[in-house]
């Protein structure tokens, strides 16, 4: 069997952790003080039509905050879409993808030269993982853990992970390891793999930190309907997320991105030392208050760690963009035309709001 390892989030600390549980004892992460609604000090700003953002620059940990609303309702032409790398590459729906090269702002170029509509923002996708045992492309090839569906046509029949996410008809969809069947007939959009934070205005059972004696981790780890679904370790780092949110309605859909300012290695050794080094991200469970305490009526973790990428229109008609951490090139003004975005970060899938249809 091919090697196979999560790439792209937050990486798994199995064997960090492992090795030091005789001389450290662990505690637990340090809850955020600004995993918490209202901002202070941070003003709402409509940079589109139906599309409102809040941005926080540096929190008291060093994090960036940024969240978006759109409004279905206040702009009725917005609409979500997601898009896989794997449905229109050389092989389409072969389940192995070169996706390094085309990061988000990329993609986002991709959508609208289809004319599938006006990027408004678009933003990496929900867990996949990463086959490191082939010598070509360099970086591996992309591959999913789980059914997708794009466009109403279900693909990769097997497993069935945590929870599915995604949209049928303007609706959003919720569903505990749904089959790639059950997919199909309930989202014209979706992808399984992401952990539900909130359902039906409840919080769902995260994970309890481990006792040392409990390391290392294992995986996988059982999923029921009043879980969120763990992933070992990740759980626990202190990273960059990205996460999403709706209410009861449909009206309302949120964006949330969290980013730190170091890299996912000192995180890692933040969480075994149990240190507090001012290196900002949050853990599930800051994600998981925050939403408590902004009152959302669904909420789910997406992905995170250092390929958490972000591009969105300003009010100029440019973008801005926030590149994968490992790009190296910081938050940046590209072109309306897309121009100027670096190379690399990579995306298997990525979600898009978009407006109408250029086609």
């Amino acid at each position: 069997m091919p090697s196979v390892t999560r790439i792209s989030g937050a990486i798994a600390l199995v064997a960090l952790l492992g090795c030091a549980q005789s001389t450290v004892k662990i505690t637990g992460p340090v809850a955020s003080m600004d995993a918490t609604w209202p901002w202070v000090g941070v003003k709402e700003e409509a940079i589109h039509k139906g599309v409102t953002r809040w941005f926080n620059p540096r929190t008291r940990d060093n994090s960036t905050l940024e969240l978006f609303r759109f409004d279905f309702k206040a702009n009725p032409s917005l609409k979500f879409e997601m898009y896989d790398q794997d449905e229109d590459d050389a092989v389409p729906f072969d389940n192995k993808t070169d996706f390094f090269d085309r990061n988000v702002a990329e993609i986002a170029k991709h959508l609208s030269d289809q004319k599938r509509g006006i990027v408004i923002a678009a933003w990496n996708g929900l867990f996949h993982g990463y086959d490191r045992s082939v010598a070509i492309p360099p970086h591996g090839l992309a591959t999913h853990i789980g059914p997708n569906v794009i466009r109403g046509k279900g693909r990769y029949n097997y497993g069935s992970i945590r929870w599915g996410f995604g949209v049928k008809g303007g609706a959003f969809v919720i569903s505990h390891q749904p089959t790639v069947k059950q997919m199909e007939a309930t989202m014209d959009f979706g992808a399984i793999g992401a952990q539900c934070l909130i359902l039906d205005g409840k919080p769902l059972k995260l994970q309890d930190f481990p006792k040392p004696d409990d390391l290392p981790l294992k995986t996988p780890v059982p999923s029921t309907p009043m879980e969120a679904g763990h992933i070992p370790s990740v759980d626990f780092l202190k990273t960059s997320r990205t996460s999403m949110a709706w209410s009861k309605d449909n009206r309302y859909f949120y964006l949330l991105v969290v980013t730190e300012a170091d890299n996912e290695v000192q995180s890692k050794l933040a969480l075994r030392d149990r240190s507090d080094r001012p290196d900002g991200g949050w853990t599930l469970s800051d994600l998981q208050r925050f939403w408590v305490d902004f009152g959302a009526d669904f909420a789910i973790n997406s992905d995170g760690g250092i390929a958490t990428q972000l591009v969105y229109r300003r009010t100029t008609g440019d973008y801005e963009f926030l590149p994968a951490f490992f790009v190296g090139k910081g938050r940046m003004t590209i072109g309306k035309d897309f121009s100027g975005a670096p190379k690399g970060g990579g995306s298997l899938m990525s979600f898009a709001i978009l407006e109408g249809s250029t086609r």
